[in-house]
């Protein structure tokens, strides 16, 4: 099975990535970023996906004391200055189009987000996801693990793709077990 490399950085690694000879390596990013946070710059890499969502949690309407943390917790952001907005099926559904896109490519893709733990690695196991198949969850789960160990992957994003993939819940059940590995 064949599909591009799989970098996940954080903002900083990933703009010191790209002033590297290894940076070359790289032929496709997937940049997100929040409202008060950084877009990589990366001219010459036409294969690109910009998302802005922040690293906040998505409400679940299944959680009525959740729903409730979440709403208090967006408006006191917001009522600081630093609105804050959660992904949503759309970012899911555009990573993994993305990811559809690029399968064939040869080369890396570079995923960024402001530290590379959670949204990054998010859109990485979507991204492997759907170039793997159903019934390599764990797989997938582990194959992120060593490419960045630090990985938290976004549950609320990978809520969302595993809906999208017909999961049936199994890619979620996987980065809940790793987490507790």
């Amino acid at each position: 099975m064949t599909h591009p490399s799989i970098l996940i950085f954080g903002y900083s690694e990933a703009a010191m990535l790209m002033r590297q000879p290894q940076g070359m390596e790289v032929k496709a990013i997937i940049s997100i970023h929040g409202l008060h946070e950084y877009a990589m710059d990366a001219p010459g890499i036409s294969r690109r996906l910009t998302l802005r969502f922040d690293d906040v949690d998505v409400p679940n309407a299944k959680d009525t004391l959740g729903m409730y943390r979440s709403w208090v917790h967006r408006k006191w952001m917001a009522d600081i200055g630093r609105p804050m907005t959660p992904p949503s099926e759309r970012d899911a559904e555009a990573i993994i189009d993305f990811a559809r896109s690029i399968r064939d490519l040869e080369g890396t893709l570079l995923c960024h987000c402001h530290a590379g733990i959670s949204r990054s690695s998010a859109a990485a196991l979507l991204c492997l996801a759907a170039w793997t198949g159903a019934g390599r969850e764990r797989d997938c789960v582990e194959q992120i693990m060593r490419i960045r160990p630090a990985a938290m992957p976004h549950v609320g994003l990978i809520d969302f793709g595993d809906a999208l993939l017909g999961r049936q819940g199994q890619l979620v059940k996987a980065v809940l077990d790793a987490r507790c590995l």
